[in-house]
């Protein structure tokens, strides 16, 4: 695939100035005049795209190539691209938001956005990294998935991590799982070396405590051994 086809539909192309050689700095001013005007004319900000029905798809399709999306985080950048098309070029606001809902409902049909499949999938990702579930709601929410898809999601990841966990420690909430997941990732507790471990106790419980895990949680986690986690990380590891 060549430069041109990996642009967004936002891209020009712009030829690279060519630089003048050999005696150049005698050169007539109206030459330097006119390198200048140049440079001042890429320098300008580029004037967004007018908007029209197949822009935004053509947008919506190269956005969802590149990024997994909710509904509500395309429809904030399609928002944002029909506000400057309405103050550049008149467009009619009415009109767009038609075109941006058909487009909408478009990539829904076609299985481009799927914001049950979207929740599922980032919050899996964000237990991995050993984000505690309160946290994972949030982000969720903050995306603009629904409650109901948030609560469908979390009930979903928690019965993953019980499936995936060893026998040894079913039935244990998996915040516990990914408070251990987050200490393995950075290190911290029984991951350190022997020799710092104590002196770094305080540090690694408020390094779990900033991560939205409780008291108790980051006790357990920074105080156990290596042994004690390795089935508790089963859950983590599974899913």
């Amino acid at each position: 695939m060549n430069d041109k086809q990996r642009q967004s539909p936002e891209t020009v192309a712009l030829e690279p100035e060519k630089k003048l050689g050999g005696n150049a700095r005698f050169a007539n001013s109206g030459a330097n005049s006119g390198a200048k005007n140049s440079k001042d004319k890429q320098r300008d900000p580029k004037r967004p795209r007018k908007v029209t029905r197949d822009y935004l798809m053509n947008y919506a399709t190269w956005y969802l190539e590149r990024f997994a999306a909710s509904r509500a985080r395309l429809e904030k950048l399609m928002r944002g691209k029909i506000r400057l098309s309405v103050a550049e070029y008149g467009t009619d606001p009415e009109e767009a938001e038609q075109w941006m809902k058909s487009v909408l409902s478009a990539c829904e049909k076609a299985g481009f956005i799927n914001d049950d499949a979207y929740a599922m999938g980032r919050a899996r990702s964000l237990l991995r990294k050993g984000k505690a579930i309160r946290v994972i709601a949030a982000d969720l929410s903050a995306r603009g998935i629904a409650s109901h898809q948030i609560d469908h999601a979390i009930t979903e990841l928690k019965a993953e991590a019980e499936q995936a966990a060893y026998e040894e420690v079913r039935g244990t909430d998996p915040n516990i799982a990914a408070a251990a997941a987050y200490a393995r990732r950075r290190r911290l507790g029984p991951w350190r070396r022997p020799d710092i471990r104590d002196e770094k106790r305080e540090k690694d419980m408020a390094a779990l405590a900033r991560q939205g895990f409780g008291y108790d949680t980051a006790t357990r986690i920074i105080n156990s051994d290596l042994e004690e986690l390795s089935d508790l990380l089963s859950m983590i590891d599974g899913i």
